[in-house]
C-alpha cells in the first residue's frame, strides 16, 4: 500500500537530491548523520528507513514502514525538481496487521457462538477481539510515528546540504 504523504518543489536537479541522499546510504552504521539506510526498489525512486528502529518486532521481516523518495526533474534545464514521499508498508507491518485481523475475527466468531449457545463466558470473550483492535491501533502508531520521524530527517537532509525547497 502507498500513501501519498508529502510533496517538495526543489529548486536543484533531481541528480542533486539522490547524490545527497546515496551519500547517506553509504556511510557506515556508527557514520550516519541521519540514521538512514535504504534499498532501491524495481519501481524507482529510494525506499529509506531507519537504521536502528524504535521498535523491533519477531519475526523481524524488515522494516515496519518505508519512505518512498521519488523525485523528478520538472524543467528542461535541471534547476527544478519535484521531490514525491510516499509511506510504503513493509513486510513486518503487513504480518502484523493480517495476523490481528485473523485473530479478531477468529475470537469474534467465537465469542458469538458461546453467546448463541447459552455460556456466560461469550460476553468475557468479547474481550479479546478488543486487545485485537488495540494492538492494530498500537501498530499503526509505531507505523506513523516511524514515517513522521523520517519526514523529518529528509527535511533536516534538504536543509543541510542546503537545498532550497517549498512544500507543495
Amino acid at each position: 500500500m502507498k500513501k501519498k504523504l508529502a510533496e517538495y518543489s526543489i529548486y536543484k536537479s533531481a541528480d542533486e537530491f539522490y547524490k545527497t541522499v546515496r551519500t547517506e546510504l553509504n556511510r557506515k552504521t556508527f557514520g550516519k548523520k541521519f540514521n538512514l539506510s535504504g534499498d532501491y526498489p524495481d519501481n524507482g525512486g529510494i525506499e529509506i528507513y531507519s537504521t536502528i528502529s524504535f521498535a523491533v518486532f519477531k519475526p523481524n521481516l524488515g522494516p515496519l514502514v518505508k519512505l518512498n523518495l521519488n523525485c523528478v526533474n520538472t524543467n528542461q534545464n535541471g534547476t527544478e525538481s519535484k521531490l514525491t514521499l510516499n509511506r510504503v508498508n513493509g513486510a513486518t507491518y503487513k504480518m502484523q496487521f493480517w495476523f490481528m485481523i485473523f485473530f479478531l475475527a477468529l475470537t469474534l466468531i467465537i465469542a458469538l457462538y458461546q453467546i448463541i449457545v447459552g455460556n456466560d463466558i461469550g460476553f468475557e470473550m468479547l474481550m479479546l477481539p478488543l486487545f485485537g483492535l488495540i494492538y492494530i491501533l498500537i501498530i499503526e502508531l509505531f507505523a506513523e510515528f516511524t514515517i513522521s520521524s523520517l519526514n523529518k530527517k529528509v527535511e533536516k537532509m534538504l536543509n543541510s546540504k542546503k537545498l532550497k525547497y517549498k512544500k507543495l
